[in-house]
């Protein structure tokens, strides 16, 4: 009987063959069999525990979405009867992309209006399995566009989304994440592969939730026209088609006081952190917003982060791991630009991370591997840890404040990651440029 065909490895990258000889080599790891086993001793739990939580609980003793029932089918029902979906956010206030209160673009809410009138057993059973079906068509995506042919990557790539604490997070609250995920699956599909129609997938993404809007700067920065063109012609038109009475209101009384960022400790970006050094009264909700000098800093951070994240980028790949590299790198530093990233929208750093992976394991890149596998746990455990403490009562404010800045951590280790996979890339293609003249 002989072995499952693997991946193909691809050497070090110039200058680090001998360091990671020496240090980083793990033999085992080299052997099919013993690969097999961890898949088989890791796979099992994880499989059984996402199962249980993602599909047989919700499904068998009944699930209440919070989001999905209080905020988007509210939102549609006040559509259906012709009234203003955002009419909490007049007197509620909308500081805060949480709560009753509908703060996204008018598409969702309409899109969601023929549910206002089923069971609510029925649409709650319907939304997880749209959102489970989200998750692995976005695995399925993510496999066609890296060229995962190799059995034992594509379970490990399979382990590692599912296992990821923001999608539980997602299907719990029936949040938009997931479906947001799934066509940004197909948008890197169609990015690695140079085909227009991923800039649909994108558009229609944006049109959905607009915190995906700085991915249309790598578009544009790579002068995919028609792509870009693409992203436009269906975001702008969903919007146009969708309540468009209500566009306005959107964009300039529920968006700008959304935008200026909150110090609550769901707040995963650096905007995040500094609001809650301005504010710190911010972190439990106490107060609201964020300081104007507090978010002077978050866009400043914002336009250093996007400035490093182009200049590594340099110029557009030309080869298929390099157009991958460049989508993670991207869609990494998203939510260093925003200024707030929930927990449960941290999902869609599932795409920087798959990217990477399979990146890590081919090139056998230990440093990018673990660089990721640290962001990969800050975001998982250490935001779980957190939201146990503070449901226990635990007290210790500066624990609490501590544990609330891992998940910055998390997204700045996936962000460097995806930054140091670029130029080694970058120097693997020079190298084998030169070896073959």
């Amino acid at each position: 009987m002989t072995n499952a065909p693997t991946e193909p490895m691809a050497p070090s990258p110039p200058g680090e063959r001998g360091e990671q000889g020496v240090t980083w080599r793990l033999k085992a790891l080299n052997n099919s069999g013993f690969r097999s086993l961890l898949l088989l001793l890791a796979g099992v739990p994880i499989a059984a525990v996402y199962l249980w939580e993602a599909l047989i609980q919700p499904l068998a003793f009944g699930a209440y979405l919070g989001d999905f029932q209080e905020s988007y089918l509210r939102a549609a029902r006040r559509l259906a009867e012709n009234s203003d979906p955002y009419d909490l956010c007049r007197t509620m206030g909308c500081l805060e992309p949480t709560g009753p209160q509908y703060v996204m673009p008018p598409p969702l809410a309409w899109l969601l209006q023929p549910l206002i009138s089923v069971d609510s057993h029925v649409i709650t059973v319907g939304a997880i399995l749209v959102l489970n079906a989200a998750l692995f068509f976005f695995i399925f995506c993510a496999l066609r566009a890296l060229k995962v042919d190799g059995w034992q990557l594509t379970v490990l790539l399979l382990l590692v989304a599912i296992s990821f604490e923001p999608v539980i997070g997602n299907i719990d609250e029936g949040q938009v994440n997931l479906v947001l995920l799934a066509l940004s699956g197909v948008w890197l599909w169609g990015w690695v592969g140079g085909r227009w129609w991923g800039g649909i997938a994108m558009g229609a993404a944006v049109a959905l939730k607009v915190i995906q809007g700085p991915v249309g700067l790598l578009i544009l920065w790579a002068r995919r026209w028609t792509m870009l063109a693409a992203a436009i012609v269906a975001g702008l038109g969903l919007w146009l088609i969708a309540a468009p009475q209500y566009l306005f209101e959107y964009l300039f009384n529920v968006l700008p006081p959304v935008s200026q960022g909150t110090g609550l400790y769901e707040n995963h970006s650096p905007g995040g952190t500094i609001t809650r050094l301005f504010a710190p009264n911010t972190f439990f909700g106490v107060a609201g917003g964020s300081p104007p000098a507090a978010r002077v800093i978050t866009v400043i951070i914002a336009v250093i982060a996007l400035a490093i994240t182009f200049l590594v980028l340099h110029s557009p790949a030309t080869s298929q791991f390099g157009r991958g590299l460049e989508a993670a790198a991207v869609v990494a530093v998203t939510p260093i630009v925003t200024s707030y990233s929930w927990g449960t929208h941290l999902v869609l750093l599932l795409l920087p991370i798959l990217v990477l992976v399979a990146w890590g394991v081919r090139r056998r890149d230990w440093a990018v591997l673990a660089l990721v596998a640290a962001g990969y746990f800050l975001l998982g455990v250490g935001h779980n840890r957190m939201q146990t403490l503070l449901v226990s009562g635990y007290s210790d404010i500066v624990v609490l404040r501590l544990l609330a800045e891992l998940g910055v951590l998390g997204v700045l280790a996936i962000w460097i990651a995806s930054l140091l996979a670029v130029r080694r890339e970058r120097s693997i293609a020079v190298g084998e440029s030169i070896s073959t003249h």
